[in-house]
This record gives C-alpha cells, structure tokens and sequence, in this order.
C-alpha cells in the first residue's frame, strides 16, 4: 500500500495508474496526452517527478517492494533530455 498521503488518489478506470504492459509508443503518448496527465505539461510531468514526494515513494517503497531499476536522479535525467528535445514518441 501507498504511504497514508491526503494527496493520494487512485485514478479513473479509463486512467490506468501503472506502466506495466504499455509498449514505449503508448507511454509516450500517455505522458503527453493532458488528458490523461490531469493537465499537466511535459515540464510539470518532469517537476512532478523530480520533486513530489509522493512519487517519490516509488524509489524507496519499503520493506519487500523493489523499486524501479533506475534511480529517481536517472529517472529525472532521462525525462528531462527527452522533454527539453524533441519529445519525440517511438513508432
């Protein structure tokens, strides 16, 4: 389970919360559709990331979860080339 945060939120049935099982094409263009990012710019996505504790939890989930195979500061870094180039989605 999450941490107890009153910004927590589960999303929409139409929003799935998880990556799992998305082709690289189809997380792209989730993480540029506002529609399905709660409005949220590709530059607001990349601070939401980086700073949000929240999602920050994902990379120290606790006893007997395993974080994701990049570090958060990788993590960061490879959004941030990626929304300050061209943002381009694979075909």
């Amino acid at each position: 389970m999450p941490p107890g945060n009153p910004k927590w939120l589960l999303p929409t049935p139409e929003h799935k919360m998880v990556f799992v099982g998305r082709s690289p094409a189809e997380l792209c263009r989730q993480l540029k559709d506002p529609k399905q990012t709660g409005g949220r710019s590709l530059q607001q996505l990349l601070e939401h990331v980086s700073s949000d504790d929240l999602v920050g939890w994902a990379w120290d989930p606790g006893d007997g979860r395993t974080p994701p195979p990049l570090s958060r500061a990788e993590t960061v870094a490879q959004m941030k080339i990626w929304v300050e180039g061209s943002a381009a989605c694979p075909q």
